[in-house]
């Protein structure tokens, strides 16, 4: 039998709940039943993606179904005091699921994939829903891994010009451009200590245009710097969550 300590994660639908009990489905069901091989009496624990964990008591399983009882509830203290969305440019290959993963790890609320001039893959309508849900179970995965409370959210394909808009819902927009010669993250960062939602924006391989920087800044973001040297584009997501994750949580 599980103990509390040796727990396994995962997030359940707020549908699942219900009067005390949990009903956990599809491929979660699967993996406790085939893989994990819990059975009658043992616990799992059930994260219900609004900051609370539930300890639940199987009490029938099988291939299809798990259902347990709610014998115990704590709330999760893990998510960042402030609320953070990367929108990162497509970039090449798999470098996204990785950008995900760690970005998730670090603490990032939400991801929108944004396509832009220089942007280089081209994915054809009818296969982004498939890629977004490939997104959302690494994602999901990287959240059960890391004792996240809520699963990031992730948005796109949008285009830049369709994505700019929506600088106007958050307190701080950032974009990482690596012409921008005077101004560091860290100085932004020193100036704005009392936002909690933050956007940072990040560009492709080949980086942002000029014409779309002017853009932009022109929707209410500021540029800022990572540095001297000049980061893959994969390289400053993560570097940019983490130094915005860490310098607002740590002040």
């Amino acid at each position: 039998m599980s103990t509390e300590k040796q727990l396994h994660r995962f997030f359940i639908r707020a549908e699942c709940f219900s009067d005390g009990k949990v009903k956990i489905d599809g491929a979660d069901a699967r993996q406790i039943y085939t893989v994990l091989r819990l059975g009658p009496g043992d616990k799992l624990a059930a994260v219900d993606g609004k900051g609370c964990m539930l300890t639940v008591q199987i009490s029938e399983i099988n291939a299809l179904e798990v259902v347990g009882d709610v014998v115990d509830t704590c709330p999760l203290d893990t998510e960042p005091s402030i609320k953070l969305t990367l929108a990162a440019a497509l970039p090449k290959g798999d470098k996204l699921e990785f950008v995900i993963q760690k970005g998730t790890e670090l603490g990032v609320a939400k991801f929108h994939v944004i396509s832009t001039a220089r942007t280089i893959p081209k994915i054809a309508p009818g296969k982004v829903e498939r890629k977004l849900s490939r997104w959302k179970a690494i994602a999901e995965e990287a959240a059960e891994q890391s004792c996240r409370a809520i699963v990031p959210e992730i948005e796109g394909i949008t285009a830049l010009d369709q994505f700019i808009p929506s600088i106007a819902d958050y307190d701080l927009a950032v974009c990482f451009w690596e012409d921008e010669k005077e101004t560091g993250i860290k100085e932004v960062l020193a100036k704005h200590r009392s936002v909690k939602n933050i956007l940072i924006i990040v560009g492709p391989e080949g980086g942002f245009e000029e014409k779309e920087v002017k853009t932009l800044v022109a929707g209410g973001a500021v540029t800022a710097s990572l540095g001297r040297r000049v980061f893959r584009c994969e390289t400053a997501a993560i570097a940019a969550s983490a130094i915005v994750l860490y310098e607002m949580e740590t002040q």
